[in-house]
């Protein structure tokens, strides 16, 4: 029997909570949400990561529209063998953020002028090219070059397809059967004068108490708890404590009497 549910098709899952856990640290926003998947079928272990199939952010979605000078409405190649309206392929097929080669060359291309992007994409400057790149995203050169115009077949063809981002389950199914837990950092920064925003982290954060979360998890075939009662030592200053939270929760459920050691990195221990 073929599953309902798969990669190519997640299942929607539902927001249950969506709440900060850090309300003291003004310089990061971490996250714990908590999805249903009741009816799925899907199953995971501690150690599996979930893939979150996010949307792009709506806002910057029209800021390129508009960049592009088009409706929206314009049908558009959006995945194999499948169109749809620019609008609804910007936001579900593409992504939208980080520039792509083909895309930089096709302004340099197109440009009355880009003479510091034109050296920049020689072969001999790509260290050059990374360091100008950071925290500048299409838009920031849509704007900056206008006489540099695309039909929108031609913009979402300098594009590449947007990526499901894997989490760690936070939760075990032993003890919360219908749902899986994230712990997620916020991504969001300023660079160049405009807010920038992690796609999967600020969908998770904001978008999602309207519309369904598609997921579908993510074997990891070398991260997983011994079996018995061994002894584990639990290292997470830089992947976070997500993974060890469903760790803890399987030892305690399955009564595993092995001692437990947790040793992970906060910027505040008052508020973290």
């Amino acid at each position: 029997m073929t599953p309902l549910y798969s990669r190519t098709n997640p299942f929607p899952g539902k927001m249950l909570v969506n709440r900060r856990v850090n309300e003291g640290n003004r310089n990061k926003e971490t996250r714990h949400h908590e999805i249903s998947l009741t009816g799925s079928g899907l199953t995971f272990e501690p150690g599996d990561s979930m893939a979150v199939y996010a949307t792009n952010d709506p806002p910057l979605v029209e800021e390129i529209i508009r960049a592009l000078g088009a409706t929206g409405d314009e049908i558009v190649p959006a995945g194999k063998n499948e169109t749809a309206p620019l609008r609804q392929a910007l936001l579900r097929n593409y992504a939208i953020t980080t520039p792509t080669p083909k895309f930089l060359k096709a302004i340099v291309e197109r440009a009355s002028a880009a003479p510091l992007l034109e050296e920049l994409l020689r072969p001999d400057h790509k260290h050059d090219l990374q360091v100008y790149l950071w925290g500048m995203e299409v838009i920031d050169f849509l704007l900056q070059h206008p006489s540099a115009r695309f039909t929108p077949g031609e913009f979402v063809g300098l594009l590449t397809k947007l990526q499901p981002r894997l989490y760690s389950v936070a939760s075990c199914l032993r003890v919360y059967p219908d749902s899986v837990h994230f712990i997620v950092d916020v991504i969001r920064y300023e660079s160049h004068g405009r807010l920038r925003k992690g796609v999967a982290s600020t969908f998770l954060a904001e978008r999602c108490h309207d519309q369904p979360v598609p997921v579908f998890p993510s074997v990891a075939k070398h991260f997983h708890l011994p079996e018995g009662d061994a002894d584990i030592i639990m290292v997470g200053p830089g992947t976070g404590i997500a993974p060890f939270r469903a760790f803890l929760q399987e030892r305690r459920a399955v009564g595993a009497r092995g001692r437990n050691w947790l040793f992970f990195g906060a910027q505040r221990g008052s508020g973290d």
